[in-house]
């Protein structure tokens, strides 16, 4: 969440990467960047064509690709800051993939789902009296050809629902990254979801801001959204904001499939991580969802 006026995560990228959200990234690449610093993008290229198959080479091994994905070059996000002293810089985890042997679209699955819409980082709306961004960019690296900002994010309920919804701590929202796999027609989908409360900082302390709405209304600058866990959260339903998101989501993922008469196969993976925590040093694991969803 952002307070129009105050950005919230913000971090600054060429104009070029816009382009590159378009898949064009042509496959995996070997070479990357140091983790968690921002890289120039790649020049556009066409999407990887779906071709001969992918090496069935197991994710992480000397290749580091399989029919899956391509091992990124970081499963976490690049460190990002923020307009609060009491909220220091932190990363974020990639906790969900949605894999290359998929042969539903993304957008099937977005329909499938329901009532998570897309949000854009340049619509606001109106909460507690506040004017609030609905989600703000992230960068990650799932290429290695340089951190990007997320290609499409979703929110359950939508912007001003899911807003609606964090003054409870249930507010659930994915930011999603495409990786070109050859062999793959959609590619892989890199996910980092997570839980979160919308927040305020008062008399040098985070609290949620259901309970301190008048103060909040009048404080814009001192408004955010805090990961379940964390302090100025409500930590009671998601404890642990980011494992619990990613373990919700890929449920959600795995009943809509079903029900639109979809196979979807669910396994967790062990990733090596440069960070165990994350907002408000909200702990998270290193294991990922991983789900393929074939019609």
């Amino acid at each position: 969440m952002e307070i129009s006026g105050v950005p919230r995560r913000w971090r600054a990228f060429p104009l070029a990467a816009v382009a590159v959200m378009a898949l064009a990234l042509g496959g995996c690449k070997g070479s990357a960047t140091a983790a968690g610093t921002p890289a120039s993008p790649a020049s556009p290229a066409s999407p990887a064509s779906p071709t001969s198959p992918a090496s069935p080479a197991s994710p992480g091994s000397a290749a580091g690709c399989g029919a899956d994905y391509c091992a990124p070059h970081d499963w976490d996000t690049a460190r990002a800051s923020t307009p609060l002293a009491l909220i220091p810089p932190f990363s974020e985890p990639l906790n969900v993939v949605i894999s290359a042997r998929s042969t539903v679209s993304l957008a099937a699955i977005q329909q499938a789902l329901g009532d998570w819409p897309a949000v854009s980082t340049a619509t606001t709306v109106s909460v507690l009296g506040l004017h609030v961004k609905c989600i703000s960019s992230e960068l990650a690296d799932v290429t290695g050809g340089g951190y990007l900002p997320q290609h499409v994010a979703w929110r359950l309920g939508g912007c001003l629902g899911g807003n609606e919804l964090s003054l409870a701590g249930n507010e659930d929202h994915v930011r999603i990254w495409n990786q070109p796999v050859a062999g793959s027609r959609y590619g892989a989908w890199f996910i980092a979801a997570s839980y979160e409360t919308m927040c305020v900082a008062r008399n040098g302390a985070l609290d949620p801001a259901s309970e301190h709405e008048a103060y909040a209304a009048l404080h814009p600058g001192s408004t955010y959204h805090c990961v379940d866990g964390g302090p100025g959260s409500i930590r009671t339903a998601h404890p642990d904001g980011y494992d619990d998101a990613a373990t919700d989501f890929s449920a959600a993922v795995a009943s809509a499939a079903r029900g639109h008469g979809w196979q979807v196969t669910t396994r967790m993976v062990t990733v090596p991580r440069g960070a165990s925590a994350g907002e408000g040093g909200v702990p998270f694991g290193s294991t990922v969802h991983v789900l393929t969803v074939t019609g």
